[in-house]
């Protein structure tokens, strides 16, 4: 259980390190809480998008319900990011697969919370960025 005051969002994303601050940041800011409850996979996005196993349905609802329910996440992160090892694909479908993975995590929890989809990509000048996709 969280202690009395902290604050916290839910962060559905791969694996990839270059996504971990930004999406840290982009939920900090959206939803005004202070840690992530950090969800990791590599290819998540793609996984949740494309026909899920059964099992990992489960396991995947036992983790966000605990974020969720045990520390009362204020809203959760479904990311995507360009150059992913896990869904090597191009920018707009990986886009749709975090659309897509947003519809299903929302149908797990209904309108207790918001689901936001990110896309995080290298901006024109270099550095990397999120958007809400």
């Amino acid at each position: 259980m969280s202690s009395l005051g902290d604050t916290f969002f839910t962060a559905l994303r791969c694996m990839d390190g270059r996504c971990e601050e930004l999406v840290s940041q982009f939920g900090k800011n959206k939803f005004g809480a202070e840690y992530p409850d950090t969800i990791t996979e590599a290819g998540l996005v793609k996984i949740i998008a494309h026909n899920p196993s059964r099992e990992f349905i489960t396991q995947l609802k036992t983790k966000i319900d605990i974020s969720v329910n045990k520390h009362h996440s204020k809203g959760i992160v479904v990311c995507g990011h360009a150059e992913c090892a896990g869904n090597p694909v191009d920018d707009e479908k990986h886009k749709n697969d975090v659309r897509k993975s947003v519809k299903l995590i929302q149908s797990f929890v209904g309108s207790v919370i918001p689901v936001v989809g990110v896309f995080v990509k290298r901006s024109a000048n270099g550095p990397w960025i999120a958007e809400e996709v």
